[in-house]
């Protein structure tokens, strides 16, 4: 008996290393004598025992990587700290098993080499303010490489960049002699209130960090009692002035061009909205503080928000981190469930129209959409709203209800998340697995072609309200230094 009871545990072990089950997103490499034979995927498998031999398990499901911050110097000799993540996922087994010996450290070691060629050709600014060139960098040099180990990588994030003490404590000594300059600053005798002038001597220059540009010869020095510094940016509509009242508030005025200016309807209509909107509330709206739809040009002046908007920072910066994402979409909720609330729709919500400020996310431009959509929808085949956040009612000519607002808002995250402008060939599903799994739902159900299928800025922040972020800085350390340079701008634009 006892021959018979050997060979029948023999015969059970031989069984038993002959079957091999892989998990499911798992893979494995089978070598014969030292050799690479085959790739056992998910599944029962059948080797040949005390042949082949199962070596390196391989997990193949998307892997996200977080590397800790690593110190690079920029060509001024000063030293940043930049932390990356990573979204990778092994297509190749046998490549990366045999082509490399540990393929995290190798890609690791490929990020710190490519980000010290990068910013060793570039200044500290620049560096904190092109994060997205940065990204770029990194994608295309991990892409070429980790091809050849058998790794697709998916996307690469810049998480932050952080700048030396010393730029930080300079830039507050800085912002701290901006706002003393401005209180002590005498103001410049009030000049006449024809809408041109001789430009001063002493213009301001351009800023390639706030944006703001100089007057230029034809521009207004005074649109009501509100003396214009500098231009901070002009659309179809009309020109945005930086002003001050005579009390020294800043304010952000519109003026209307003159080809709308002379239409008696569009006047009308501008009136109405400008009174809609000065009943909108809340702390994410810029409010109106004056406004004239019977001069010539009619103007519209709201508070000031100092800071850069979404889509410089998202164009500069990349993706957003998560507990910032929180922050901006519980802001723009607030922001649409006030002006939802006062019967106005804002119809062209994109992050340009999103200011990134030290308390928070602020919608600007609301209600004047309105206004503008009554004047330019009377011409042909014209569409109003911003290609890439129109909602497909927008697109018919069916009614546009505060659900619209909401399709935009879900745009507008997938931009701040990087999984929007989507690529040629990808689909809306397809990019919306790579979203964050907190905002995933949101999104999804922002984003259905049926508004009543979307839900409310109440249902947005109730789903938010479970993942509350700490107290402390919304903001990353270089859009903080954004908003930090914004208001140094507007302090030395004091003694303009």
């Amino acid at each position: 008996m006892e021959p018979i009871m050997i060979v029948l545990i023999l015969l059970v072990v031989l069984v038993f290393r002959m079957f091999r089950v892989i998990p499911q997103g798992s893979a494995a490499t089978v070598e014969r004598f030292g050799r690479y034979v085959r790739t056992l995927n998910a599944g029962l498998n059948v080797v040949i025992p005390f042949v082949h031999s199962v070596r390196n398990r391989i997990d193949l499901r998307e892997q996200v990587v977080s590397f800790p911050p690593l110190p690079v110097r920029t060509r001024d000799n000063l030293l940043v700290d930049i932390e990356t993540v990573i979204y990778y996922e092994v297509t190749d087994v046998r490549a990366a098993t045999y082509e490399v010996a540990s393929y995290i450290q190798a890609i690791e070691q490929l990020i710190a080499a490519t980000l010290r060629n990068v910013i060793s050709v570039m200044d500290l600014k620049p560096t904190l303010t092109s994060h997205e060139a940065i990204r770029a960098a990194l994608y295309g040099t991990l892409v070429e490489a980790a091809g050849k180990w058998g790794i697709r990588v998916n996307r690469i994030e810049i998480k932050g960049i952080e700048p030396p003490a010393s730029f930080l404590d300079s830039m507050d000594k800085h912002v701290r002699d901006a706002v003393e300059r401005g209180k002590g600053a005498e103001l410049p005798p009030r000049q006449n209130t024809a809408a041109h002038s001789t430009p001063p001597s002493s213009a301001p220059q351009a800023d390639p960090h706030t944006g703001q540009q100089p007057l230029q010869h034809d521009d207004p020095r005074h649109i009501g009692r509100y003396r214009l510094t500098a231009r901070l940016g002009q659309g179809g509509m009309g020109t945005v002035y930086l002003g001050r009242s005579p009390g020294e508030r800043l304010v952000a005025v519109k003026v209307i061009q003159a080809e709308f200016a002379t239409d008696p309807t569009f006047r009308d209509r501008f009136i109405q909205e400008i009174e809609a909107a000065r009943r909108v509330g809340g702390f994410h709206t810029a409010a109106v503080v004056d406004a004239d739809a019977h001069s010539d040009p009619p103007w519209l002046a709201t508070e000031y928000i100092p800071g850069p908007s979404l889509h410089k920072v998202l164009r500069q910066q990349g993706a957003l981190p998560v507990r910032t994402l929180h922050t901006l979409a519980a802001g723009i909720a607030e922001a649409l469930e006030g002006i939802h609330a006062c019967g106005i729709i804002h119809r062209d919500l994109k992050p340009s129209n999103i200011i990134l400020s030290g308390a928070g996310p602020r919608v600007i431009d609301f209600g004047i959409a309105r206004t503008l959509d009554g004047t330019a929808l009377t011409r042909t085949n014209h569409v109003v709203g911003t290609q890439g956040f129109l909602a497909p009612e927008q697109l018919t000519g069916a009614s546009i209800t505060p659900a619209t607002d909401l399709y935009a808002f879900g745009m507008v995250l997938c931009h701040a998340t990087g999984t929007a402008p989507f690529t040629d060939g990808e689909s809306l599903a397809t990019a919306l697995n790579l979203l964050p799994a907190r905002f995933a739902d949101i999104i999804t159900r922002c984003l259905d072609h049926d508004p009543a299928c979307r839900p409310t800025p109440a249902e947005v922040l109730e789903r938010l309200s479970p993942h509350h972020s700490p107290s402390g800085d919304w903001l990353p350390p270089p859009v903080r230094t954004l908003v930090d340079l914004h208001h140094a701008d507007t302090g030395t634009a004091a003694t303009i």
